[in-house]
């Protein structure tokens, strides 16, 4: 969090494609003072003084990557964890869409250059606190399916949070769950968030692209993994959420 007497000499976004995923308070303070954006987000504002933007990059490390590459820099092994790190939860441990041949030559070379892949993976992906293991329990347990199974939707609520012990910290990995589910093309997790509004997390199967759905209710992101956020009681956001899911399957 940053104070009102914050001071910064430069200013730098990394792996963001607008001003409010930043959060309100720094939105209103510092949105004006981005000097350099880096992003790999098709959907990106452009509101930096300057972008660098490689929308088929996987995730935004492969760009920092190519940028030690360039300074002739040799990456130590702490910065080979974080560049892994990046590069594997960005593409799900390497099972979604967006990784192509640089993607896996880059990981590679983050291995040898010290990154502990074993260890990274099996944290960010094995890995479960007993909060997030009831906070999953009561959302999977209220799960609804919508368009004939094509769309699979989970709610977490405040309440939710309150009974597991858990918050909004833990959620991300539930994101994911929806669409593992056979004949899902679209899976949405709806947390509501302590405003009253929604946060909409979409993963899809292809050929779903579920950045252009978000896109039509404010949001963005990627062809597999995109959010937006709406407000209106859960009846409301939940409707709006399916009949935007439902407008763009109809196309296909």
């Amino acid at each position: 969090v940053c104070e009102e007497e914050c001071r910064f000499d430069t200013l730098v976004a990394v792996d963001v494609a607008d001003t409010k995923l930043l959060g309100k308070d720094f939105e209103e303070k510092f949105a004006d003072k981005i000097e350099l954006c880096i992003d790999h987000h098709g959907s990106n504002r452009m509101f930096a003084e300057k972008t660098l933007l490689d929308a088929d990059a996987a995730a935004a490390c492969e760009i920092i990557l190519e940028i030690i590459h360039a300074l002739g820099v040799k990456p130590t092994k702490q910065i080979a964890n974080c560049i892994y790190t990046g590069i594997s939860t960005d593409t799900g441990c390497f099972r979604y869409s967006n990784v192509t041949p640089r993607t896996m030559r880059m990981a590679a070379e983050m291995i040898e250059c010290g990154a502990d892949n074993v260890t990274i993976n099996t944290v960010m992906f094995e890995t479960k606190t007993r909060t997030y293991v009831a906070l999953e329990k009561l959302a999977v347990g209220g799960m609804k399916m919508y368009l004939d199974g094509k769309c699979a939707l989970i709610t977490v609520t405040q309440d939710m949070y309150r009974q597991s012990g858990s918050d909004e910290s833990e959620v991300d990995a539930i994101a994911s769950l929806p669409r593992q589910i056979e004949g899902v093309l679209v899976g949405v997790t709806m947390r509501e968030r302590k405003d009253g509004s929604y946060k909409i997390s979409m993963r899809s199967n292809r050929p779903i692209n579920v950045s252009e759905i978000c896109a039509a209710m404010g949001g963005g992101g990627h062809p597999q993994a995109a959010g937006c956020q709406i407000g209106g009681t859960l009846e409301e956001a939940t409707e709006t959420v399916v009949a935007n899911v439902k407008k763009y399957i109809e196309k296909l």
